[in-house]
C-alpha cells in the first residue's frame, strides 16, 4: 500500500461525531512521537506497573476509551500486554490521520458533548498527558466520567512539579504541572475516588531543570519542542534508556518525579 493509500484508509476510519474545528497544536510534537522514544517506553512501564497493582484484568476484552489518543501509541503499547479493545477520541485530525493501528474505532469527538450513545460504554478511560492542556478541567473530567461504567477506572498521566514548568510547557500548551494534591483535587467534587498515585521519572528531574535553563532563550516553537523532547543523538538516547531501566528496576515508587500517574475509580 502506498503512503497516499494508507493515509486515505486511515482517513476513512475516522468517525466524525463532532463537526470539524480548528485545533492549534505543534505538529513537531507528533513528528517527534515514536514508540522507540525512551519517554513513551518509560510511561508504558509505569502504566503496566499500575495496571498490575490495581489488578485490572488484562486477559479480558475490557472496552477502553483513550481520550486524546493522538497517534495511538498508548493503545498499541497496552495492546501488547492486554486483550483490551481500544476506542480513541481526539480533536486533532492530523493526529488521528497518523494513528496506524491499535485502536479499533477512531472518533473525532468532543467528549463535552456527552453523546447518549457513549453513556457508560467503557470499562476504562485513559487520559494520558491531556488534562494539563485544559484550562477548565472540571466540566471535561465530568464528561469523561459520563462515558465510564460505574466502578470503571480512569488512568491519568500528567507532567509533574510546577518547579519544572518551562518554555517547553508553554509551547506544548500546558496550563500547569501537577503534584499529588493538585491532581487529587481535580476529582474531589466529582463522583469518583482516587485509588492510587505514583510519580515516575525521578532521575529525569535534573534533566528537566536543565531543560528549563536551556530554553530561556528565544527559539521557535518547533525548535523548542525538538530541544525539549528529542534526545540530541543515538548515544544520549541509549543513556536515557539505560537510566529508565535502572530506575524502573530499583525504584518502584519514587518520592517525586517528572511525571505523575494516577488511577481514579468512578463511584457506583
Amino acid at each position: 500500500m502506498s503512503t497516499t493509500d494508507h493515509a486515505a484508509s486511515v482517513n476513512d476510519r475516522v468517525e466524525f461525531v463532532t463537526p470539524p474545528c480548528d485545533i492549534v497544536f505543534p505538529a513537531e510534537w507528533y513528528n517527534a512521537n515514536s514508540e522507540d522514544h525512551f519517554w513513551f517506553q518509560w510511561r508504558a512501564r509505569a502504566t503496566d506497573a499500575l495496571v498490575t497493582k490495581l489488578g485490572l484484568p488484562t486477559g479480558q476484552p475490557l472496552r477502553v476509551f483513550d481520550v486524546g489518543c493522538g497517534t495511538g501509541i498508548t493503545a498499541r503499547q497496552l495492546g501488547r500486554t492486554t486483550t483490551w479493545v481500544f476506542e480513541g477520541a481526539d480533536l486533532n485530525l492530523e493526529a488521528l490521520k497518523r494513528c496506524t493501528g491499535g485502536v479499533e474505532r477512531l472518533l473525532y469527538y468532543d467528549v463535552l458533548e456527552k453523546r447518549e450513545e457513549f453513556r457508560e460504554r467503557y470499562d476504562v478511560a485513559i487520559l494520558f498527558d491531556v488534562i494539563e492542556h485544559i484550562e477548565h478541567t472540571r466540566p471535561f473530567l465530568d464528561a469523561v466520567l459520563f462515558h465510564l461504567k460505574p466502578g470503571g477506572v480512569v488512568l491519568v498521566n500528567v507532567p509533574a512539579l510546577m518547579a519544572l514548568f518551562s518554555t517547553y510547557d508553554t509551547v506544548a500548551g500546558h496550563y500547569r504541572r501537577y503534584d499529588r494534591k493538585m491532581l487529587a483535587s481535580e476529582f474531589a467534587s466529582l463522583s469518583a475516588t482516587v485509588v492510587d498515585q505514583v510519580y515516575w521519572g525521578f532521575t529525569m528531574v535534573p534533566v528537566l531543570l536543565l531543560r528549563k535553563m536551556v530554553l530561556r532563550g528565544e527559539t521557535s516553537e518547533a525548535e523548542t519542542i525538538r530541544t525539549g523532547f528529542v534526545p540530541p543523538g543515538p548515544f544520549a538516547h541509549s543513556v536515557l534508556k539505560a537510566v529508565m531501566s535502572a530506575e524502573t528496576t530499583l525504584l518502584k515508587r519514587p518520592p517525586f518525579g517528572s511525571s505523575l500517574m494516577a488511577a481514579i475509580r468512578k463511584n457506583l
